[in-house]
């Protein structure tokens, strides 16, 4: 790092990735960098369906939040799939890492799991108690995962939760399926 006054560049303003920049640059020149590099990203996606529909405030906010949530390419598409899904049906989108993102305000890290009361924490970013898209970004976001939303992934998926003894998302394609299969990954847990 060269630059000693670094103030933090919101969320919205680039996408997370390597940056090479001259040494001698000014930290301006490296945000002005940023916001070019966003720019002509999206330039390229102009005319997506998903970019047309939701604009591309909606798409960085909802990528963030794939971003936080997903472990891998193939996760980030089946959770890009549950949210659009879930868009596409006025249902709330009841992300986790929305919650955290309440909670913490993006100060630190929750370092207990998540328990009924938190998913009740009123707050403008708590997808459980809000209706469709958050305001704001939760986290910056890679590239990557922007591409897999803009590719719109298609599944039948509504829910989801992470086991964390098989180290995955487990899908469900409806509120019966999915309170089953938690129910059962609770018990074992325990």
């Amino acid at each position: 790092t060269y630059y000693n006054e670094i103030d933090n560049i919101p969320y919205n303003q680039l996408i997370a990735n390597t940056y090479l920049i001259d040494s001698s640059k000014s930290i301006n020149d490296f945000k002005s960098f940023l916001l070019n590099y966003k720019k002509n990203f999206f330039n390229e996606y102009i005319n997506n369906k998903l970019i047309k529909k939701y604009g591309i405030n909606n798409i960085l906010i909802l990528a963030s939040l794939i971003e936080k949530e997903g472990k891998d390419k193939y996760d980030k598409s089946l959770i890009s799939s549950v949210i659009l899904n879930r868009l596409n049906k006025n249902m709330r989108l009841q992300i986790d890492a929305s919650v955290i993102a309440s909670i913490t305000e993006g100060e630190y890290k929750l370092d207990r799991p998540l328990n009924i009361k938190d998913l009740k924490y009123n707050h403008p970013l708590n997808t459980y108690i809000i209706d469709g898209i958050p305001s704001k970004m939760i986290c910056y976001v890679g590239e990557e995962t922007i591409k897999i939303l803009l590719e719109n992934p298609k599944s039948d998926f509504l829910f989801y939760f992470y086991n964390i003894l098989e180290k995955k998302h487990i899908f469900s394609k409806n509120f019966t399926d999915h309170r089953k299969r938690l129910n059962e990954y609770r018990k074992k847990i325990k």
